[in-house]
């Protein structure tokens, strides 16, 4: 995130300082206006302590981690909600950034600045901020590693997984324009018990046989509790 952050940043023609990687190369400069930790969330707190001091705006890029692990008078928090690689380029004018800030003022410097990188900015207190990352978790590094399971299972058989590409691509459209419940199928969603069974049984390694039955007993739970209350 950081490599990404910084890109647009520059690219924006903010005057920047990098000030470091796996371990501080310099010193942040003294007549800084904005510091950004955009490190690992374990790391925030501590790291955020050297500012406590500052009368820059010291601001984090975590989903999950409160506004007051930062101890400093001026502090926010700007959480882009993207999955970023370091070998993929991303767009960050598409990224939706979710602003908070300790006064109304400094929350005004913060969706300035937030405007200049991406077009969209939401304020987002911290409880509402860990809703949003407990979702993206869910939609995106569990449904990564469905995906990877799904490779291995093609690769067993010499199937290449781009076969699954048009699949995946209309699973994603669907959800555009019809709810994720309405969008469902599936066996799970019809309970058939046979399919399963089969499914399950291809399946040799015990735990993505647990993952496949636990989805499918969700799914069905969900969607049977839907049709009882009907």
């Amino acid at each position: 995130m950081a490599t990404h952050l910084s890109r647009a940043l520059a690219s924006a023609g903010h005057d920047m300082t990098m000030c470091g990687g796996r371990k501080r190369i310099q010193a942040v400069p003294t007549d800084a206006e904005v510091v950004i930790l955009s490190i690992k969330d374990d790391a925030i707190s501590a790291v955020a302590s050297e500012f406590a001091d500052s009368n820059a705006l010291v601001l984090h890029t975590s989903g999950s981690i409160s506004i007051d692990a930062i101890p400093s008078v001026r502090r926010g928090v700007m959480y882009p909600m993207q999955t970023f690689s370091m070998d993929r380029a991303v767009d960050f004018r598409q990224v939706p950034l979710f602003l908070e800030a300790s006064s109304e003022e400094d929350m005004k410097m913060l969706s300035i600045l937030s405007a200049t990188i991406s077009d969209t900015q939401m304020p987002m207190n911290s409880e509402q901020r860990k809703t949003i990352h407990l979702a993206a978790v869910l939609c995106c590094n569990f449904v990564n590693h469905l995906f990877e399971l799904s490779h291995d299972v093609m690769k067993a058989q010499g199937i290449p997984f781009r076969m699954l590409f048009p699949l995946i691509e209309e699973t994603v459209a669907k959800i555009h324009t019809l709810t994720p419940h309405e969008a469902q199928t599936g066996p799970a969603l019809r309970w058939d018990e046979n399919v399963m069974q089969r499914h399950m049984d291809m399946l040799h390694e015990p735990r993505y046989r647990e993952i496949y039955r636990l989805l499918s007993e969700s799914i069905h739970v969900t969607h049977t509790s839907e049709r009882s209350v009907q």
